[in-house]
């Protein structure tokens, strides 16, 4: 059995419905159930092999009791209040307990419980400005204090929290250092307000609506959220004799530029516009990072799992573009549901 934590969100969807996919049994840890729509869509993949449990990472008498009552072998830990910039003030208290002692309480809870295999979803944001857009970012870049922040400094304590367990030999441990994902299942929420630029977007094209974008320079390593969930299973399920490494950036490799994805869009969605714009004051969508990382380099995950990325930029926008029009279809406004 693998248990999935912040199931209910952006990456956990996915990564259930993959596990499911492979023949797995799934235990969905999450604090608030699966959004409409979500229930139906695991159901076709493995009907009576998940169930979702309301689960607090941060109460660690919650989290050993999952552990007591199923059999748990492999963990993927994705569960985090995704809280930037001005928006953590008088938030640091709770995300410390949630993003930091709640791994915590996961990697005490899955040693005394036995479990063979940990997974990690971090950050591509640990690596701060590294590479400035342009040069690739290998996992052994020095992790320097940088920008400040409790979303990343969180991350870091984490990690090495991980390592510190699996050096004292209680599992194996994969972290995946995840960029740039976009894709279905994306959606605001208690623990993740900010939405990513492709999010705002196809929003945007698939209504037929203009955007008037700030930074036309921008380029990304953008990866669908499949294609990201589909490294760490394999992470989760992989053979331990071919982990050569404990971390592992997770993307699609492939860098596109912000004029790419527009004008794929204007494609898919023939009534939407844009236009960029020099002034930030005027743009509804800011595609301007200052501090904007270089492309993950990910051969050490081709090589130690064999990945290759399901979608390229113009086949995941089109599922995506595809999959939200299904959405307005039923009614979601916004866009994706709360």
């Amino acid at each position: 059995m693998v248990v999935v934590t912040g199931a209910a969100g952006f990456f956990g969807v996915h990564a259930v419905r993959l596990l499911l996919e492979a023949g797995q049994e799934v235990t969905a840890l999450g604090t608030s159930g699966f959004p409409p729509g979500v229930d139906a869509y695991l159901d076709d993949a493995g009907r009576g092999r998940w169930r979702f449990e309301t689960c607090d990472i941060s109460d660690a008498q919650a989290v050993q009791s999952v552990f007591e009552r199923h059999p748990v072998r492999q963990v993927i830990h994705a569960a985090v209040m995704t809280v930037l910039g001005d928006d953590e003030v008088g938030r640091e208290r709770r995300m410390t307990e949630v993003n930091a002692l709640g791994t915590l309480n996961l990697l005490e809870a899955a040693r005394e419980g036995g479990v063979e295999r940990f997974v990690y979803v971090s950050s591509s944001g640990i690596y701060d400005s590294y590479g400035q857009g342009v040069a690739p970012v290998p996992e052994t870049v020095a992790i320097v204090p940088g920008s400040v922040g409790m979303y990343r400094t969180c991350k870091i304590y984490s990690e090495m929290v991980c390592q510190n367990f699996e050096h004292h030999g209680a599992f194996k441990v994969a972290i995946a250092r995840i960029g740039s994902p976009y894709g279905p299942w994306e959606r605001p929420t208690r623990t993740r307000k900010g939405m990513s630029t492709i999010y705002q977007l196809v929003d945007l094209a698939v209504r037929g609506e203009e955007a008037v974008v700030y930074g036309r320079e921008l380029t990304r390593d953008w990866t669908h959220m499949r294609d990201i969930a589909r490294g760490c299973v394999q992470l989760a399920s992989v053979d331990a004799s071919n982990l050569h490494h404990s971390i592992y950036n997770v993307t699609g490799g492939v860098v596109t530029s912000i004029g790419h994805v527009l004008g794929t869009l204007a494609e898919l969605c023939p009534e939407f516009r844009y236009r960029f714009v020099e002034d930030p004051n005027e743009a509804t969508i800011h595609a301007s990072i200052p501090w904007a990382r270089g492309p993950l380099d990910i051969a050490r995950l081709k090589q130690d799992c064999a990945f290759q990325p399901e979608f390229t930029i113009n086949a995941g926008l089109e599922d995506y573009v595809s999959w939200a029009r299904g959405r307005i279809a039923l009614g979601d406004e916004p866009l994706f549901g709360g």
